[in-house]
């Protein structure tokens, strides 16, 4: 064998490692983008259960003996409690707000059994059910929902139960001069 076919012999050699190498790195791409796919849904997952055990937390504070009725008169009717239990009935009402929000804006919003949106289906049925709850997001709950997307989804559950607009001159509990 001369030196112009251990040449090329060698070139074809070299090719086939490079192509082999090639192939390789293309399939541990592929590998590492799947892993990182996993690994972000895993972590949404994450952060779903937890703002959901947050929230059972939450909603677990309506059967204590002593928050249960103030709950109770609240979300019947916000303007029947006094000073003290409005306060406690808000910052419950906060923090279900603020899990919603998490909620939100992690995602889980989308359809779901045929609902265009779970949020809107949720926020119907329990201001049917419960007005003192739409009463608080009326006043309070719209100044803190700072994503325009979920509000726009409260604000179009509010009208569709009370059949009129969200009065949006509350601004954190005081009601603001109509301009």
């Amino acid at each position: 064998m001369d030196w112009d076919q251990l040449a090329t012999t060698s070139q074809l050699v070299t090719g086939v490692a490079t192509l082999a190498v090639a192939v390789f790195l293309a399939n541990q791409l592929r590998l590492q983008r799947q892993d990182s796919e996993r690994a972000h849904r895993d972590s949404e997952r994450e952060v779903l259960y937890i703002a959901n055990s947050e929230l059972q937390g939450v909603m677990h504070r309506t059967l204590d003996p002593h928050f249960g009725p103030i709950w109770h008169k609240g979300s019947t009717d916000f303007d029947s409690l006094n000073s003290e239990q409005q306060l406690q009935f808000r910052m419950f009402c906060q923090m279900t707000y603020v899990t919603q929000a998490v909620n939100f804006r992690a995602g889980h919003e989308g359809l779901d059994r045929g609902v265009g949106s779970r949020i809107r289906a949720q926020s119907v049925g329990s201001w049917t059910m419960w007005p003192g709850l739409a009463t608080y997001y009326e006043r309070y709950g719209r100044s803190h929902t700072y994503d325009p997307g979920l509000k726009s989804i409260l604000d179009t559950a509010f009208l569709e139960v009370f059949d009129r607009e969200v009065e949006t001159n509350w601004h954190f509990g005081a009601q603001q001069a109509a301009s």
